[in-house]
């Protein structure tokens, strides 16, 4: 496995989670981000990981593209599910 492909999942993983948390929490951040940012962030990549090993430990071929949207659509994943689990979305206000 080369160093290289996983370096490019986890950055991957890391964008997309980025992105996902700015698309939630852009009209009004939580009082408490910085944990679950972190959280969300590690969830990301570990997500990117571990879906760019399955498909390319599935593949016999060269070709890193099925790695690279594995590992987009696992950040995404488990990082939606983290935020879900969390209960990280807005809060109706009283």
């Amino acid at each position: 496995m080369d160093i290289y492909v996983i370096a490019l999942w986890v950055l991957l993983g890391f964008a997309l989670s980025t992105w996902f948390m700015m698309h939630i929490w852009l009209p009004d951040p939580p009082p408490n981000i910085l944990g679950k940012y972190i959280t969300i962030l590690v969830a990301g990549a570990v997500g990117a990981v571990i879906g760019g090993f399955l498909v390319h430990g599935s593949r016999a071929s060269s070709d890193p593209m099925p790695g690279i949207i594995a590992a987009a659509s696992g950040g995404l994943f488990l990082s939606g599910a983290v935020v879900f689990l969390t209960g990280s979305g807005r809060k109706a206000a009283p």
